[in-house]
């Protein structure tokens, strides 16, 4: 199944579950720090970020679904002998997350994600900046894990654990998945 197929089919699956829903739903937007990495990799972290939208609905008593749209940079740095570089992929994520209020203004969260790359590029030193796309795959599946707190109706801050669960290399004899850890803020608009 091509990723166009898998974007289409979570879409599909977010609009007909939003419809379904008799309650209110309230749009966001959401940014702050990513600390990335790669499986299997033991260098350094790339520190980078994310940003994007949400739409948040309460579905049962102390639930709620909030599916995402972020841009999101990733990847890893790493270290050949004489340099340091860093692997840069950059993709468009689509998490749909399940949040559990066990008290009012504290959340727990956890739902799957799909990644669709846009960018892949492997920087260095001295203006080295190669296209590696045609090695990367196309798509990523992620589990998110996360924990969030509102500070009022409109601001709350959050932290969310993303565990890769496919390889994001091609034709090659490793195994590599993203690991991303991420801190932000999210405003509602409402």
């Amino acid at each position: 199944m091509k990723v166009t197929k898998h974007a289409c089919v979570l879409a599909l699956l977010c609009m007909t579950f939003a419809a379904t829903q008799a309650q209110t739903i309230i749009p966001g937007f959401k940014g702050g720090l990513n600390v990335t990495n790669l499986s299997n990799a033991t260098d350094d972290n790339r520190i980078s970020g994310q940003i994007g939208f949400f739409l948040h609905t309460k579905i049962a008593r102390g639930w709620a679904f909030q599916p995402e749209i972020l841009y999101s940079g990733q990847g890893d740095k790493y270290w050949d002998g004489s340099a340091h570089y860093t692997w840069a992929l950059n993709y468009v994520n689509i998490p749909l997350m399940f949040q559990y209020y066990p008290i009012r203004r504290f959340y727990l969260e956890f739902g799957p994600q799909l990644g669709i790359l846009v960018a892949a590029r492997d920087k260095g030193p001295h203006g080295y900046n190669a296209d590696i796309s045609d090695g990367i795959k196309k798509a990523d599946a992620t589990l998110n894990l996360g924990a969030g707190i509102r500070v009022t109706d409109q601001l709350g801050f959050y932290m969310r654990y993303g565990l890769g669960l496919s390889d994001v290399t091609r034709d090659d004899n490793y195994t590599y998945s993203n690991r991303v850890l991420q801190l932000g803020i999210d405003v509602r608009l409402h």
